[in-house]
């Protein structure tokens, strides 16, 4: 992955786990939450990275263009 691929792909994870965090937090989704819960909010989260990652590796020059000035 270039740079700005690599770039492009924190912004997007990094911003999707805030608004979906936001969103659980707003819903009393961490409350009373246990180990297990955490681990299955992770592992979705993860799942989530990889087709992130996957749509910008497959998408070059869409990327690119974010970065155009």
């Amino acid at each position: 992955m270039s740079h700005n691929q690599k770039k492009a792909f924190w912004i997007v994870f990094i911003s999707f786990c805030f608004a979906g965090t936001a969103s659980l937090y707003r819903q009393g989704a961490f409350d009373n939450i246990g180990l297990g819960g955490l681990i299955i909010i992770v592992g979705l989260y993860l799942i989530v990275a990889i087709f992130i990652r996957k749509y910008i590796k497959s998408n070059p020059k869409d990327i690119e263009k974010w970065f155009v000035k």
